[in-house]
């Protein structure tokens, strides 16, 4: 299979510099480079290596390539060379030998050496973000966590096909290895289903969008949902580039979608529309009914047909218990299941817990891992409410602290803090700027105080684009960047390099200087 991954960027430099051989090119930077390299050693008296168009896709042919050459293989012969060599790294950590790499580049000719292919398209893209000139050195570098993503909301908003992979070469740029995708919501259902066709037929549609307390709609109509043919080509594509797709399905709240389609799913019958509103609502899938536990597996049997990501993301956020509080069917599989409530958890949350770790528990068969919001174990002032799987990862999002009560419960977590790393929040607490940069920079992804065994816990880091009020590709874009540096500075290189001073130069650099 031939890799194609031409960065916009390195393409930008050769339309500046179109004859690289003919023109005398500033050197690019290695130091330059977010995320930073771990070790960058400059050879001063070499020179820099001008690489073409041409070069960069002999180097991508060859890639397809690699895997079927045995131990030891290399590219195609050119400026820019590609071999595998499994010893590379190996007294690193699995996962930072199977993303590492080394670019040596001297005497007229660059070569990326790595274990494995993830590594390959890494020391490619930091080739991109360097420049055509790159400059004579070596560089050895590898990522401090094994999670590193970005969600994006398509359920309040949606974006076509074409689009999520411009986005997906945005996140590959950064060293990002997740694609978290945001699904469904109150507001649509965005994956064709092809055993509950009216999923896509009714939640994928709302005529309008209430944006305030006034009431009134936009009278702009949202829809658009993607095929099942459109899903495996975007978890292709990322493939290529390195990034697993993890698809989200909130459940079992934030599903009016779900209700405005089968109504049968929920407490009290309906009838539901699909939410022209924002907010959490007290309609939720009715938990209680053995059709909605048939229902839910045959859209996961659905979905992990196309999706191949070794975690599903099952939400389990803002779900209010008011519809299960007199819900006979609810009421009743809280006596079968002999739930009572004590003193931090009420029996309808423990309903919750029972129904997160009956889904986890159907994903574990099929051999996947659930990823859920924080929401199952534990509220906004950290207090344990629910008991979830130990399988569950959990996703940190109410507060930076919801991350070290997941880790010391022993669950795996993920740092994904709303004040911090919520990028569709423009303004967090009104900051701008530097200090909205700062903001995602200066937080640790592993929470102090945490015990050398609980730091463990704690695989990464992502950040959300919610679209309640992204519409737009220019918006979300705007929103992205350059956070979207920022985050990858914290997930891929070693904290103890963290400078946000140095790495606010880097950045200026790179806007107003180097590529501005």
């Amino acid at each position: 299979m031939k890799i194609r991954i031409l960065s916009a960027v390195f393409l930008a430099a050769l339309v500046l510099f179109p004859s690289c051989d003919r023109q005398v090119i500033p050197a690019g930077d290695f130091s330059l480079v977010s995320p930073l390299p771990r070790e960058i050693v400059r050879d001063s008296a070499g020179t820099p290596v001008l690489l073409a168009e041409t070069d960069l896709q002999a180097a991508m042919d060859a890639l397809g390539e690699l895997p079927a050459k045995g131990k030891v293989a290399v590219g195609k012969r050119g400026k820019l060379r590609l071999a595998l060599d499994p010893s590379l790294g190996n007294t690193l950590k699995d996962f930072q030998q199977q993303e590492c790499y080394q670019i040596v580049a001297g005497k007229g000719r660059i070569t990326i050496t790595a274990p494995a292919v993830e590594g390959i398209l890494h020391g490619i893209n930091t080739l991109c973000k360097t420049g055509a000139a790159i400059p004579a050195g070596t560089v050895f570098d590898y990522p401090e966590f094994p999670y590193r993503a970005f969600m994006l909301d398509c359920s309040r908003h949606f974006f076509p096909a074409d689009y999520i992979k411009q986005f997906i070469d945005i996140l590959a740029l950064h060293n990002l290895n997740y694609f978290h995708w945001h699904l469904s919501d109150d507001q649509g259902w965005r994956l064709e289903i092809k055993k509950y066709p009216l999923l896509t037929e009714v939640g994928s549609y709302r005529p309008g969008t209430v944006y305030d307390s006034s009431g009134k709609m936009d009278d702009v109509p949202v829809s658009g949902f993607y095929t099942q043919e459109e899903a495996r080509e975007i978890v292709r594509y990322a493939a290529e580039r390195g990034i697993t797709v993890i698809p989200e399905i909130d459940l079992p709240g934030h599903t009016t979608a779900i209700l405005a389609a089968y109504p049968s799913l929920g407490c009290t019958g309906g009838p539901y529309e699909v939410c022209t509103r924002y907010g959490v609502f007290d309609d939720v899938l009715c938990v209680g009914k053995d059709e909605t536990i048939s229902f839910l597996k045959d859209v996961l049997t659905e979905l992990m047909d196309i999706f191949p990501s070794p975690y599903i993301h099952l939400g389990g956020d803002e779900c209010p218990k008011v519809r299960w509080e007199s819900c006979p069917d609810c009421q009743r599989k809280i006596r079968e299941l002999g739930l009572k409530g004590n003193g931090s958890k009420t029996k309808e949350e423990l309903l919750q817990s029972w129904f997160t770790s009956e889904m986890g528990a159907f994903l574990s068969e099929h051999g996947r891992q659930m990823i859920c919001w924080n929401d199952v174990l534990c509220d906004w002032g950290d207090q344990v409410t629910g008991e979830p799987s130990k399988s569950t990862v959990i996703a940190a999002w109410m507060r930076p602290e919801s991350a070290a009560v997941a880790a010391r419960e022993g669950y795996d977590a993920i740092t994904c803090p709303v004040g911090h790393f919520y990028f569709s929040n423009a303004t967090n607490n009104r900051l701008e700027g530097i200090d909205l940069i700062r903001s995602v920079y200066d937080l640790p992804i592993i929470p102090e105080g945490l015990t050398p065994e609980e730091r463990k816990h704690i695989i990464g880091a992502e950040a959300c684009m919610w679209s309640e009020r992204v519409a737009d590709t220019d918006n979300l874009e705007w929103k992205l960047l350059p956070r979207l540096s920022t985050l990858a500075e914290l997930q891929w290189s070693d904290p103890a390099s963290h400078d946000l001073d140095a790495y606010l130069l880097r950045l200026k650099y790179r806007v107003n200087g180097h590529f501005g």
